[in-house]
């Protein structure tokens, strides 16, 4: 299943609302729209996390973590990591660029919407 139908198939939560404040949820939404964009990019670069990761010189691990949003980035991996797939830097930030942010919910197990 494409990431695109597990976010049009995703049951909302309110959790996000409920207990994060609003710089988290930022936060989290631009950490979530990074990942997928660089899932989305790699993926149609034809690289597989490993491959990709190889090209620079990090675990396939760090990648994983980089598309989960489990990694927070630093303003020098997010330019290794556009110019790897030959996109802008600023296109990994533009939300319109890239699918809906989907965040997992730690009560319910279920997928978040992008809340504003």
């Amino acid at each position: 299943m494409s990431i695109q139908e597990k976010m049009k198939n995703a049951k909302e939560c309110t959790w996000l609302n409920d207990y994060l404040t609003y710089e988290e949820r930022e936060t989290a939404k631009k950490i979530g729209q990074i990942a997928v964009a660089i899932q989305i990019q790699r993926k149609a670069m034809g690289y597989t996390q490993k491959s990709f990761a190889k090209k620079l010189g990090v675990s396939q691990t760090m990648v994983s973590r980089w598309e989960t949003g489990d990694e927070n980035f630093t303003i020098a991996t997010l330019t290794k990591i556009s110019s790897a797939l030959g996109m802008e830097f600023n296109n990994l930030l533009d939300v319109r660029a890239t699918a809906p942010l989907m965040v997992a919910c730690p009560e319910c197990k279920y997928t978040l919407p992008d809340i504003d």
